[in-house]
């Protein structure tokens, strides 16, 4: 079996494993998913998305037609600038050094 092969074959298992993911992420209380399953789940998506973003500056973090509030994008950013023990002027010395 060659390397494309092996892709193409775990393509769809990828996609029913993003489906269940995202599903669970929606109904969150329903799905059983636990705090730590969707910490590990928003760390390992900002390192991804950091790296696109590095090499894509015209990526936005969100789809079209998103539903994705001010307010949890505020909730959310603020919790991340926690965990990283970043405040919110040393973000912005950031975006000033980095356009």
């Amino acid at each position: 079996m060659s390397k494309f092969d092996q892709i193409t074959a775990e393509a769809p298992a990828l996609e029913a494993s993003v489906d269940a993911v995202l599903n669970a992420l929606r109904n969150p209380e329903s799905s059983g998913l636990r705090a730590e399953q969707l910490q590990a789940l928003l760390s390992h998506a900002v390192t991804a998305y950091a790296k696109l973003r590095e090499t894509n500056d015209g990526l936005p973090a969100f789809p079209r037609d998103n539903d994705v509030s001010a307010t949890a994008v505020a909730i959310a950013a603020t919790g991340i600038l926690d965990a990283a023990d970043m405040a919110v002027f040393e973000l912005g010395m950031w975006q000033t050094l980095n356009p």
